[in-house]
């Protein structure tokens, strides 16, 4: 592997650390002071939550392929470290002025990571035509170390 290609490996491995630190810093401040969107940034800002983990279970899942195939057992772990990290983000607020913790955005968070969850079951485990599919497969033919990387899927 090229040196050129370890470290894009390194940094789709680190993405989901940076990214969690990044929430963090959100997390740590008051709602208004990051951006104020005006009428509509309740609104937004609410509907990040579907977004938020998402994303988070999704760097994850990157960053497993780029240590080889994801497996059932490897999608489970990132829907709970995905999960977990939501749940200590909500925690987190309960201590920030201006902020608060609340089950809903907890079931906002876990929405959407499920929702992402179920695509990447439905494509990675259960369609290897699908775009999706086609992409999560190149993510690990191009960084998973040699002898790591999967076979075709179509073989199974």
């Amino acid at each position: 592997m090229s040196f050129r290609r370890k470290v894009v490996r390194s940094g789709i491995q680190i993405l989901p650390l940076a990214y969690m630190a990044f929430i963090w810093f959100l997390s740590s401040r008051p709602s208004h002071s990051v951006v104020d969107l005006g009428f509509y940034d309740s609104l937004i800002k609410e509907s990040l939550h579907l977004v938020e983990f998402a994303i988070l279970y999704g760097l994850l899942v990157l960053a497993l392929l780029t240590r080889g195939e994801l497996t059932p057992a490897g999608n489970k772990l990132a829907v709970i470290i995905s999960v977990a990290y939501a749940l200590l983000d909500e925690f987190h607020q309960s201590f920030i002025p201006s902020r608060s913790a609340s089950v809903t955005d907890i079931i906002k968070d876990v929405t959407g990571i499920a929702f992402v969850w179920y695509v990447v079951r439905e494509t990675y485990f259960r369609n290897p035509y699908a775009k999706i599919t086609r992409f999560l497969f190149w993510v690990t033919r191009t960084f998973a170390p040699p002898g790591k990387q999967q076979e075709k899927k179509e073989e199974r």
